[in-house]
């Protein structure tokens, strides 16, 4: 369809719409582009233009629809591989992306930003050799390739390796160059090239009214990287503006509705009933590969993982998107219009055999073959545990705890994505922290199975103990290597990447004190049913 007919109603209107989308109006433009595409429903480019507008509307989902329709009209569009992977990774859906910009680079290879944002999603999923090699493509092509050189610098920091991303900004920094790109690489190299002062004072530059232009992405980053050097120079007054000045700008853009969390909460308790569990079908293959890993955020299931990845037994994964994808199809799967979790009384055992063979062939798909366990350690894996436990009886559950103050505090100095809105509002952290200790109650009380609770404190007061517990507790024979997690190999993708290269270290346990005067939202949250950190 690449050569079809060009429609002259359709492309005038197209025409007026790209008008009407630069000066602002864009609801007019997605109803121009809209009649457009009425008119030559085989233009693949007014599709793609009708999601880009629909997107910057806040339509993600229908967004995606616009893409997807784009490459069914002409499968062999380029661009349309590549703005639908650029938009995937916008919503956190890294490894879908991948396979979008492989897709687009096959039918274009020399592309330099598909090659460039390729590698930026391949560093999301903590692909780091892969996403070198994506950055050293672009760069063949381009050897001047600005976001490729940085994009390198950004890996080999992730890798702990200092000087050799010194090396690759230092000529942007001896030229004078103050773009954000350049200053956010320096900010994160500060710490052990001790040149803390001299970043700060370069991003609070970039960052006032004189500053150059920015977007809202890199003045929320910005933000962020200021909050936490100023967090480690002890100036904690400018350490939390600066984050809730970054959080702010993301809850604009990405809204928390705390109501419809609520009912989703009361939705999963109502469905996993303790009548239900105990009637439910559950599949009988007996693998126990899998070992999930759940918990609030920035709770330690990071650390937890790279102790039992440190074991020659076991694959860390990182933080999977599998399960949910799983709990999404099964309306369909079930042949009911019921959506999840309210489906799951269609369940069959039929069908948590076949939801479980495709887990168990994807973890076949990313891990060695030589390992016995695969850890998926997404945290929000904690609102699935009654399907996981029907999918994998068998399978060890790791729940992981932090006193509840310092694990709100550290999800709100983090720059999280989309997924977690919930972080950017100290109220809403409060209240999605109580939601989640009301919903591991219910599993408590309805999975009747073992599942090992890890406390954060515990972890860091008694690093052998805790640690052999948790190898003990997925069968596994001891190995001193576990002691020794910041050692391995293996790099983690996730906001604690950084903490896992180094040895336990005691600064965080209480760090919420240090911020005390300004967690009024959060404790106001908590009033009336404190959150335990324990069950």
């Amino acid at each position: 369809m690449s050569d079809h007919q060009v429609n002259p109603l359709a492309q005038a209107k197209k025409s007026e719409a790209m008008a009407r989308m630069q000066a602002g109006d864009l609801n007019q433009a997605k109803t121009l582009f809209a009649e457009g595409c009425r008119l030559d429903p085989v233009d693949a480019e007014g599709w793609c233009m009708l999601a880009t507008v629909s997107g910057q509307l806040g339509n993600a989902g229908e967004a995606e629809a616009f893409f997807r329709k784009a490459l069914e009209v002409n499968p062999d569009y380029g661009m349309a591989h590549q703005y639908l992977a650029n938009h995937l990774t916008s919503q956190g859906r890294y490894m879908e992306a991948v396979d979008a910009y492989h897709q687009a680079l096959r039918i274009k290879p020399h592309s330099i930003p598909a090659n460039v944002n390729l590698a930026t999603a391949l560093v999301l999923l903590g692909q780091y050799d892969a996403a070198l090699r994506s950055y050293q493509q672009a760069l063949h092509l381009d050897p001047q390739c600005r976001n490729a050189v940085l994009g390198m610098a950004h890996v080999y920091e992730r890798q702990g390796k200092v000087q050799q991303a010194h090396a690759l900004i230092q000529p942007y920094l001896d030229a004078g160059d103050t773009g954000a790109d350049v200053a956010m690489i320096f900010a994160a190299l500060c710490r052990p090239l001790k040149r803390c002062d001299e970043a700060i004072a370069l991003l609070e530059r970039i960052l006032s009214p004189g500053g150059p232009r920015l977007d809202d992405g890199q003045r929320t980053t910005l933000h962020f990287r200021l909050g936490r050097l100023y967090d480690g120079s002890g100036d904690f007054d400018a350490a939390f503006r600066h984050c809730a000045q970054g959080n702010a700008l993301k809850a604009r853009q990405w809204p928390f509705d705390p109501q419809s969390h609520h009912r989703y909460i009361d939705d999963m308790i109502a469905a996993f009933s303790p009548g239900f569990m105990a009637a439910a079908p559950r599949a009988a293959h007996g693998s126990r590969r899998p070992v999930f890993i759940v918990g609030m955020p920035r709770s330690g299931t990071t650390l937890v993982e790279q102790i039992l990845a440190s074991h020659p037994r076991v694959f860390g994964a990182g933080e999977l998107d599998e399960i949910s994808h799983i709990a999404a199809g099964l309306p369909a799967l079930c042949g009911v219009a019921t959506p999840y979790p309210r489906c799951v009384a269609s369940l069959t055992a039929s069908a948590c055999e076949q939801s479980a063979r495709r887990y168990l062939d994807y973890l076949q798909g990313i891990s060695p073959p030589d390992t016995d366990y695969v850890t998926d350690k997404m945290p929000a894996n904690f609102l699935h545990l009654g399907l996981i436990r029907l999918l994998f009886p068998e399978a060890p559950i790791i729940h992981c705890l932090r006193d509840p103050m310092d694990t709100c505090l550290s999800c709100y100095f983090q720059n999280f994505g989309p997924g977690l809105s919930f972080s950017y509002n100290l109220e809403h952290l409060g209240v999605y922290y109580r939601e989640y200790l009301r919903l591991m109650d219910h599993w408590r009380d309805v999975l009747h199975l073992p599942m090992l609770e890890v406390r954060y404190e515990d972890l860091v007061a008694d690093q052998e103990r805790v640690s052999r517990d948790i190898v003990d507790f997925c069968s596994l024979e001891w190995d001193e290597r576990c002691l020794r997690f910041y050692e391995a190999p293996r790099l983690a993708a996730t906001a604690s990447y950084d903490q896992v290269r180094q040895p336990l270290y005691k600064g965080s346990v209480g760090r919420w004190r240090r911020y005390d005067a300004q967690l009024a939202p959060l404790k106001r949250a908590f009033e009336g049913s404190p959150p335990r950190g324990l069950p």
